[in-house]
Protein backbone atom coordinates (compact mmCIF):
# COMPACT_ATOMS: atom_id res chain seq x y z
CA UNK A 1 0.00 0.00 0.00
CA UNK A 2 1.71 3.53 -0.91
CA UNK A 3 2.01 5.99 1.59
CA UNK A 4 -1.11 8.18 0.14
CA UNK A 5 -3.49 4.81 0.29
CA UNK A 6 -2.39 4.64 4.05
CA UNK A 7 -2.60 8.82 4.60
CA UNK A 8 -6.48 8.17 3.34
CA UNK A 9 -6.81 4.75 5.50
CA UNK A 10 -5.63 7.01 8.69
CA UNK A 11 -8.16 10.29 7.49
CA UNK A 12 -11.11 7.77 7.28
CA UNK A 13 -10.51 5.32 10.40
CA UNK A 14 -10.47 8.65 12.39
CA UNK A 15 -13.38 9.74 11.05
CA UNK A 16 -12.06 12.86 9.53
CA UNK A 17 -12.78 14.58 6.34
CA UNK A 18 -10.20 15.83 3.71
CA UNK A 19 -11.01 19.73 5.41
CA UNK A 20 -10.74 18.82 8.95
CA UNK A 21 -7.73 16.64 8.05
CA UNK A 22 -5.98 19.34 6.22
CA UNK A 23 -6.72 22.26 8.77
CA UNK A 24 -4.62 19.89 11.48
CA UNK A 25 -2.02 19.90 9.32
CA UNK A 26 -2.32 23.24 8.33
CA UNK A 27 -2.08 22.81 4.49
CA UNK A 28 -4.60 23.26 2.10
CA UNK A 29 -7.88 19.97 1.40
CA UNK A 30 -6.11 19.83 -2.40
CA UNK A 31 -3.17 19.30 -0.66
CA UNK A 32 -4.41 16.04 1.22
CA UNK A 33 -6.29 15.21 -2.10
CA UNK A 34 -2.96 14.76 -3.78
CA UNK A 35 -0.95 13.38 -1.27
CA UNK A 36 -3.76 10.47 -1.03
CA UNK A 37 -3.86 10.05 -5.08
CA UNK A 38 -0.07 9.83 -4.68
CA UNK A 39 0.41 13.50 -7.17
CA UNK A 40 2.70 14.43 -4.08
CA UNK A 41 4.17 13.37 -0.96
CA UNK A 42 4.27 15.65 2.33
CA UNK A 43 7.55 16.45 3.64
CA UNK A 44 9.51 14.83 5.89
CA UNK A 45 8.56 16.73 9.28
CA UNK A 46 4.88 16.36 8.05
CA UNK A 47 5.09 12.47 8.01
CA UNK A 48 6.41 12.67 11.31
CA UNK A 49 3.58 14.57 12.61
CA UNK A 50 0.99 12.10 10.71
CA UNK A 51 3.06 8.74 12.97
CA UNK A 52 2.76 10.93 15.96
CA UNK A 53 -0.70 12.24 16.19
CA UNK A 54 -2.06 8.83 15.04
CA UNK A 55 0.25 6.90 16.91
CA UNK A 56 1.53 4.49 13.27
CA UNK A 57 5.07 4.18 13.08
CA UNK A 58 6.89 4.93 10.36
CA UNK A 59 7.37 1.58 9.12
CA UNK A 60 3.59 0.94 8.93
CA UNK A 61 3.28 4.56 7.51
CA UNK A 62 5.55 4.13 4.74
CA UNK A 63 5.44 -0.10 4.23
CA UNK A 64 5.72 -0.89 0.32
CA UNK A 65 5.88 2.65 -0.91
CA UNK A 66 9.36 2.09 -2.43
CA UNK A 67 9.74 5.89 -4.21
CA UNK A 68 8.53 7.34 -0.70
CA UNK A 69 10.67 5.43 1.38
CA UNK A 70 13.82 6.35 -0.76
CA UNK A 71 12.66 10.09 -0.28
CA UNK A 72 12.35 9.64 3.40
CA UNK A 73 15.46 7.97 3.32
CA UNK A 74 17.54 10.69 1.24
CA UNK A 75 15.73 13.08 3.44
CA UNK A 76 16.96 11.86 6.64
CA UNK A 77 20.52 11.72 5.64
CA UNK A 78 20.60 15.36 4.37
CA UNK A 79 19.14 16.05 7.82
CA UNK A 80 21.62 14.20 9.62
CA UNK A 81 24.34 15.59 7.41
CA UNK A 82 23.21 19.24 7.75
CA UNK A 83 23.28 18.60 11.77
CA UNK A 84 26.74 17.69 11.38
CA UNK A 85 28.22 20.63 9.78
CA UNK A 86 26.13 22.91 11.67
CA UNK A 87 27.80 20.61 14.84
CA UNK A 88 31.32 21.54 12.95
CA UNK A 89 30.71 25.20 12.82
CA UNK A 90 29.04 25.23 15.90
CA UNK A 91 32.23 23.69 17.65
CA UNK A 92 34.58 26.07 15.12
CA UNK A 93 32.68 29.09 16.08
CA UNK A 94 32.89 28.20 20.36
CA UNK A 95 36.91 27.19 19.83
CA UNK A 96 37.15 30.94 17.83
CA UNK A 97 35.13 32.86 21.27
CA UNK A 98 36.81 30.61 23.81
CA UNK A 99 40.34 31.72 22.49
CA UNK A 100 39.48 34.90 22.20
CA UNK A 101 38.48 35.14 25.19
CA UNK A 102 41.14 33.65 26.89
CA UNK A 103 43.98 35.69 24.77
CA UNK A 104 41.29 38.76 26.45
CA UNK A 105 42.49 37.61 29.31
CA UNK A 106 46.15 37.38 28.70
CA UNK A 107 45.93 40.58 26.86
CA UNK A 108 44.36 42.49 29.96
CA UNK A 109 46.61 41.00 32.40
CA UNK A 110 49.87 41.66 30.07
CA UNK A 111 48.88 45.39 29.86
CA UNK A 112 48.30 46.27 33.44
CA UNK A 113 51.23 44.41 33.55
CA UNK A 114 53.64 46.29 31.16
CA UNK A 115 52.00 49.61 31.64
CA UNK A 116 52.47 49.32 35.62
CA UNK A 117 55.86 48.31 35.17
CA UNK A 118 56.22 51.38 32.75
CA UNK A 119 54.74 53.63 35.24
CA UNK A 120 56.76 52.54 38.06
CA UNK A 121 60.08 52.82 36.49
CA UNK A 122 59.67 56.44 35.30
CA UNK A 123 58.54 57.30 38.99
CA UNK A 124 61.87 55.20 40.16
CA UNK A 125 64.26 56.64 38.20
CA UNK A 126 62.78 60.57 38.43
CA UNK A 127 61.93 60.54 34.35
CA UNK A 128 60.04 63.65 33.49
CA UNK A 129 57.71 64.25 30.40
CA UNK A 130 59.71 66.68 27.79
CA UNK A 131 58.85 68.56 25.34
CA UNK A 132 59.02 65.74 22.26
CA UNK A 133 56.32 63.49 24.39
CA UNK A 134 59.09 61.45 25.58
CA UNK A 135 60.09 60.79 29.31
CA UNK A 136 63.86 61.94 29.69
CA UNK A 137 66.12 61.37 32.68
CA UNK A 138 69.21 63.40 33.40
CA UNK A 139 71.61 61.06 34.57
CA UNK A 140 74.70 63.15 34.96
CA UNK A 141 76.07 66.46 33.55
CA UNK A 142 75.34 66.32 29.68
CA UNK A 143 73.97 62.59 29.84
CA UNK A 144 70.26 62.20 29.41
CA UNK A 145 68.61 59.32 28.68
CA UNK A 146 64.70 58.74 27.28
CA UNK A 147 61.67 56.21 26.68
CA UNK A 148 58.96 56.82 24.08
CA UNK A 149 55.80 57.63 25.93
CA UNK A 150 54.62 53.83 25.80
CA UNK A 151 51.46 51.90 25.88
CA UNK A 152 49.71 49.01 25.09
CA UNK A 153 48.67 48.23 20.95
CA UNK A 154 44.69 47.54 20.89
CA UNK A 155 43.36 44.60 21.63
CA UNK A 156 42.74 43.46 18.18
CA UNK A 157 46.09 44.45 17.20
CA UNK A 158 47.24 40.96 18.96
CA UNK A 159 50.56 41.45 20.01
CA UNK A 160 51.30 41.48 23.68
CA UNK A 161 54.17 43.94 23.85
CA UNK A 162 54.69 47.43 22.94
CA UNK A 163 55.31 48.40 19.68
CA UNK A 164 58.33 50.24 20.32
CA UNK A 165 60.87 48.82 23.04
CA UNK A 166 63.71 51.82 22.72
CA UNK A 167 65.88 53.15 25.32
CA UNK A 168 67.78 56.38 24.22
CA UNK A 169 71.20 58.02 25.70
CA UNK A 170 72.04 61.80 24.43
CA UNK A 171 75.76 63.07 25.44
CA UNK A 172 76.22 66.46 25.26
CA UNK A 173 80.38 66.57 24.55
CA UNK A 174 82.46 69.79 23.56
CA UNK A 175 82.25 69.61 19.96
CA UNK A 176 79.97 66.73 19.01
CA UNK A 177 76.89 64.74 20.15
CA UNK A 178 76.71 60.93 21.25
CA UNK A 179 73.61 59.04 20.61
CA UNK A 180 73.22 55.96 21.57
CA UNK A 181 69.79 53.54 21.10
CA UNK A 182 68.99 50.48 22.58
CA UNK A 183 66.95 47.83 20.97
CA UNK A 184 67.36 45.41 22.70
CA UNK A 185 68.93 43.94 26.09
CA UNK A 186 72.35 44.56 25.62
CA UNK A 187 72.04 45.70 22.41
CA UNK A 188 72.80 48.69 21.00
CA UNK A 189 74.19 50.80 18.19
CA UNK A 190 75.82 54.89 18.71
CA UNK A 191 77.10 57.50 16.73
CA UNK A 192 79.03 60.82 17.30
CA UNK A 193 77.76 63.62 15.08
CA UNK A 194 79.33 67.57 15.07
CA UNK A 195 77.82 70.15 16.58
CA UNK A 196 78.93 72.71 14.02
CA UNK A 197 77.68 70.42 10.67
CA UNK A 198 76.25 67.25 11.93
CA UNK A 199 78.67 65.26 10.25
CA UNK A 200 79.00 61.52 11.63
CA UNK A 201 82.32 61.25 13.00
CA UNK A 202 81.88 58.18 14.98
CA UNK A 203 79.80 55.13 14.62
CA UNK A 204 79.10 51.46 15.61
CA UNK A 205 77.74 50.37 12.12
CA UNK A 206 80.83 48.45 11.47
CA UNK A 207 81.39 47.08 15.20
CA UNK A 208 81.36 43.08 15.51
CA UNK A 209 79.43 41.46 18.46
CA UNK A 210 83.07 41.57 20.35
CA UNK A 211 83.57 45.20 19.42
CA UNK A 212 80.15 46.21 20.97
CA UNK A 213 81.58 44.68 24.48
CA UNK A 214 84.99 46.52 24.36
CA UNK A 215 84.44 49.80 26.38
CA UNK A 216 87.43 51.35 24.83
CA UNK A 217 87.12 50.73 21.36
CA UNK A 218 83.29 52.05 21.98
CA UNK A 219 85.20 55.20 23.82
CA UNK A 220 87.65 55.77 21.11
CA UNK A 221 84.88 55.39 18.44
CA UNK A 222 82.50 58.30 19.80
CA UNK A 223 85.08 60.32 21.93
CA UNK A 224 84.66 59.28 25.23
CA UNK A 225 86.04 57.97 27.76
CA UNK A 226 86.97 54.23 28.50
CA UNK A 227 85.32 54.60 31.80
CA UNK A 228 82.74 57.26 31.19
CA UNK A 229 81.31 54.60 28.11
CA UNK A 230 81.60 51.70 30.26
CA UNK A 231 79.64 53.58 32.86
CA UNK A 232 76.86 54.89 30.34
CA UNK A 233 76.53 52.17 28.42
CA UNK A 234 76.45 49.66 31.87
CA UNK A 235 73.43 52.28 32.59
CA UNK A 236 71.57 51.51 29.84
CA UNK A 237 71.67 48.11 30.14
CA UNK A 238 70.25 48.29 33.37
CA UNK A 239 67.78 50.58 32.68
CA UNK A 240 66.60 48.77 29.50
CA UNK A 241 66.05 45.85 31.74
CA UNK A 242 64.09 47.97 34.37
CA UNK A 243 61.36 49.35 31.53
CA UNK A 244 61.21 46.17 29.35
CA UNK A 245 62.66 43.21 30.96
CA UNK A 246 59.56 41.36 31.50
CA UNK A 247 57.77 41.93 28.56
Amino acid sequence: MTLGKNIQKIRKEAHLSQESFAEMLHVSRQTISNWENSKSYPDLETIVKISDSFHISLDILLKEDLVMVKTFDSEVKSTRKYAKALTIIASAFALLVGSFVIYSCVYFHTKSKLEGNFAEQLQENDFYKNRDGYYSMNYADGVVYSVPNQSMPGLLDFTLNFHLSNLYCDMELEDTYVEIMWRDSHEFSASAITKKDNKVVGSTSGFTESDFADAKKLGEELGVSEEKMSEIIEKGNELYEDFYGKQ
